[in-house]
């Protein structure tokens, strides 16, 4: 028969085969994956930056000017993104949602570029808000389709 510590060194080795083998599912690398990407976003801070140049661009009283500042730090935001971004293992599964990703940061960060030279192109810098809009639309779409619905919290 097996001492105490026998059956204890045989269940975690039994509990360490069990997750490396779970680690190279493809359902865990595409987990883990998304779990990159958001610990990237979470990293650069950009919704805080891009709440905080709206809010500073919603007042009609501000100088044009003061919105460069911050439209500079949402642009350096957006490169150090597409940076950390294109370091990612990204596993085959995730790879058209990858590239759109990666698409409609380069977009957001055209537009926020034409918006810190100057603005004056009004029209440019709609069509791609529009193209950045759609891309989150069918990024959505494939993550739904990868991970499932969101859960709703209770209320």
């Amino acid at each position: 028969m097996f001492t105490w510590w026998q059956w204890l060194l045989i269940i975690l080795a039994a509990l360490g085969l069990g997750f490396l083998i779970l680690w190279q599912t493809p359902w865990f690398k595409v987990r883990k994956y998304a779990i990159d990407v958001k610990r990237i976003y979470d990293k650069h801070k950009l919704q805080e930056k891009a709440e905080q140049a709206q809010a500073l661009g919603q007042n009609p009283n501000v100088n044009p000017v003061l919105l460069r500042k911050p439209l500079r730090d949402i642009i350096s935001t957006y490169e150090a993104i597409i940076a950390d971004m294109n370091k990612l293992k990204v596993p085959p599964k995730a790879q058209k949602l990858h590239e759109m990703s990666l698409t409609a940061a380069k977009e957001s960060l055209a537009m926020y570029q034409m918006a810190a030279v100057g603005g004056f192109r009004q029209k440019a810098i709609l069509s791609r808000q529009k193209k950045v809009m759609q891309l989150q639309e069918q990024i959505e779409a494939e993550m739904e389709k990868l991970y499932g619905k969101p859960k709703q919290p209770r209320k």
